[in-house]
């Protein structure tokens, strides 16, 4: 049979690659889950709170930088929400303006 001749020598495989893939699902699953999080945080607050745009995009800021603090994450986190935040307020303004 196979099983009676081989050269594997258990514990001698590198595992490198492994780690590497391991940390960066890891990451993304981390950044990913907080993202969507804020995304599910505004509109909730926008239209199942009645409260308005901006004091809305404040508090989801808010609880964005706690996420990021809690969970550790780099300064790209904190980079995306400010290039992110930008269009929103302009946007959100937008609207409140044509709405009245």
């Amino acid at each position: 049979m196979a099983a009676e001749h081989s050269d594997y020598e258990r514990g001698t495989m590198g595992v490198d690659g492994h780690k590497k893939t391991f940390g960066g699902f890891m990451g993304t699953t981390v950044y990913g889950g907080a993202a969507i999080a804020l995304l599910v945080i505004f509109p909730t607050l926008v239209f199942g709170a009645n409260m308005g745009w901006l004091p809305a995009l404040i508090a989801t800021l808010i609880v964005g930088v706690i996420l990021g603090v809690a969970l550790k994450l780099k300064g790209g986190w904190y980079a995306g929400m400010i290039v992110s935040a930008v269009p929103l307020a302009i946007a959100s303004a937008l609207i409140a303006a044509i709405h009245g």
